[in-house]
């Protein structure tokens, strides 16, 4: 997509690092841009019937009041607070990118549905080729949305992947949750990498990698940022095991506001 910019940054630091630019100069490329992504965040959180339901409403439909009152329940967690909401919109933002960018994409888990609070895991990926399986990487994120510069959320993400963190914890229950969506998927190379997720994660085979992003207005990053990602599982896997993505929009204050506005307050003031 013309306004997704997308840049390989060469760094000294034991992984490798990426550059994604949201250009959003134009208000007919914002509200290109805008219509897609509220489209994408909608199907993202709400089930079927509600996500038709809120279209109507966007094309100045009625609603029973039942219906309304259902959606407004529904997505009232997203909106209630301010830190979760900022942080669901951004997880939501680096999944569109990867859905809309990441040619060899085969498939995703996540983000999470209503609050970035949730515990588990933000986004995982699958890419390469699904009829081999020695090709598919699977890449576990751990994602961090700020106004500020993406470094005053580094810690966090260091601290989720440390030796101490809550990965192994939030791991095994994904596992399981997307070995069962796999039950009855036909046979394929990416339903056997399914089937063996605890070996390749346990194993840190070189399918497996660990991901961190960071999204942020603000693209103030030096060579040094994240450098302390390199000490994840330190020993343990890769160079190419370890990935950090920063994905710079200067109007994520816009995007923030103008969900808020087009979703929540138009369902409160029906």
């Amino acid at each position: 997509m013309s306004y997704i910019l997308s840049e390989d940054i060469s760094v000294t630091h034991e992984f490798i690092k990426k550059h994604i630019n949201f250009v959003l100069d134009d208000s007919n490329t914002y509200n290109t841009f805008f219509e897609e992504f509220q489209r994408y965040f909608l199907r993202s959180v709400l089930s079927p019937k509600p996500f038709e339901n809120f279209l109507s409403i966007l094309n100045g439909k009625e609603l029973e009041d039942k219906e309304i009152k259902y959606l407004r329940n529904n997505l009232r967690r997203i909106f209630s607070n301010e830190q979760h909401y900022k942080g669901i919109v951004g997880e939501h933002l680096f999944a569109f990118y990867y859905h809309k960018m990441v040619s060899d994409l085969l498939w995703a888990h996540g983000p999470k549905g209503r609050s970035s609070a949730e515990p588990g895991i933000d986004f995982i990926t699958f890419t390469g080729n699904k009829d081999v399986k020695e090709t598919i990487k699977i890449t576990i994120w751990e994602t961090k949305t700020t106004e500020n510069s993406v470094t005053t959320r580094a810690s966090q993400i260091y601290d989720f992947f440390s030796e101490d963190g809550s990965f192994e914890e939030n791991i095994d229950s994904e596992i399981t949750a997307i070995q069962q969506l796999f039950d009855n998927a036909p046979d394929s190379g990416l339903k056997e990498v399914v089937g063996d997720l605890y070996n390749i994660v346990i194993n840190r085979d070189t399918r497996f990698c660990i991901g961190a992003s960071g999204i942020s207005p603000l693209n103030s990053t030096t060579e040094g940022t994240f450098k302390k990602f390199a000490e994840c599982f330190l020993g343990e896997i890769s160079k190419e095991q370890r990935l950090v993505k920063f994905l710079f929009i200067e109007l994520l204050g816009n995007i923030l506001n103008d969900l808020r506005d087009n979703i929540w307050n138009k369902l409160q003031a029906i």
